[in-house]
């Protein structure tokens, strides 16, 4: 069953949240520092439970496969919340104290030095998306709120759905960083849609 093989996890994980790059068998293996067989492996088995379409691209000997999503199963979108929502469990800390920014918030990423590098961190970075202007008003003011029990500087992002989609479709690589390497503490749902709004 796909959702307790963790290699499986990392795959769909990364074709989610790394939507700007081609992905082939032999870029997810060097991303994910895995070996090109066994990555063969786990897209066949992904490709069998219809999580993964593989598309061939190219001719003659060195015929080369693309890998999407397949985001005409159901189960896909059901699957990557799922697995967003249990790296979110691993952030406890950050899911407590921007509980509030939750109900104002379609969608809220924690990302930078903050994850993987806590004790050198000098601040922690989050971005959001937020819809209509009395929800920018209130996330500005929880903002504040929680700055006056952290200890660390918060530098908080909030854009509408379509501004962040056109800041990643610059693109913009802090932000294409931001969601690849980040953790989605709230929203899962809505971003993976966002995400899947991303694949044109």
């Amino acid at each position: 069953m796909v959702t307790r093989d963790l290699t499986a996890k990392r795959v769909l994980l990364h074709l989610l949240k790394d939507f700007s790059s081609t992905h082939t068998i032999t870029a997810l293996a060097k991303e994910l520092s895995l070996s090109r067989v066994g990555i063969w492996k786990v897209l066949k088995k992904l490709e069998e439970d219809k999580y993964v379409v593989l598309k061939a691209a190219g001719t003659g000997k060195t015929n080369m496969f693309m890998i999407v999503l397949n985001w005409g199963n159901p189960l896909v979108e059901k699957t990557l919340s799922l697995y967003l929502t249990e790296e979110a469990l691993k952030q406890r800390r950050w899911q407590v104290n921007f509980a509030k920014l939750g109900t104002v918030t379609n969608f809220l990423i924690v990302y930078g030095s903050i994850l993987h590098s806590p004790q050198k961190a000098n601040d922690v970075d989050i971005v959001g998306t937020v819809t209509g202007s009395n929800r920018f008003v209130s996330a500005d003011r929880i903002i504040n709120e929680v700055q006056k029990t952290q200890s660390l500087k918060i530098h908080p992002l909030f854009f509408g759905r379509e501004e962040l989609e056109r800041e990643l479709l610059k693109p913009n690589r802090a932000f294409i960083d931001a969601i690849k390497k980040g953790i989605v503490l709230f929203g899962q749902e809505k971003f993976v849609t966002f995400m899947r709004g991303m694949v044109k």
